[in-house]
């Protein structure tokens, strides 16, 4: 069984998984957890899950591109951290970081 590995960068934990296997034409699925203890009301979450939904939209080509180039897929949940929303130039701000760190962990990566 393979164990995912995380990273921290603010607002988001990000848990990922690489594999070869699965490969179907979808190289890159993407999750994203609000806690219901930090925010009770459903409307709070979701308005958060949209912020991330549409800067995950804006940032996640590249990605996309060199995981199809490698044949491999890539697992991703971001758990959103802070007890307060933020706003989506803020979530925007930090969506090409983690990104960039995705890319820099596939690339560097000894797997053929």
């Amino acid at each position: 069984m393979q164990q995912g590995k995380s990273f921290f960068i603010y607002p988001f934990r990000v848990i990922y998984l690489i594999t070869d296997q699965g490969f179907d034409g979808v190289p890159v699925q993407v999750a994203i957890s609000v806690k219901k203890k930090q925010f009770k009301h459903a409307v709070t979450r979701n308005l958060i899950k949209r912020r991330f939904r549409e800067s995950w939209r804006l940032h996640k080509s590249e990605l996309n591109a060199t995981m199809a180039n490698k044949e491999k897929s890539i697992y991703i949940l971001m758990v959103y951290g802070p007890g307060e929303v933020l706003s989506l130039s803020e979530i925007d701000s930090r969506m090409p970081q983690i990104v960039n760190r995705l890319l820099e962990i596939i690339n560097s990566a000894n797997t053929p």
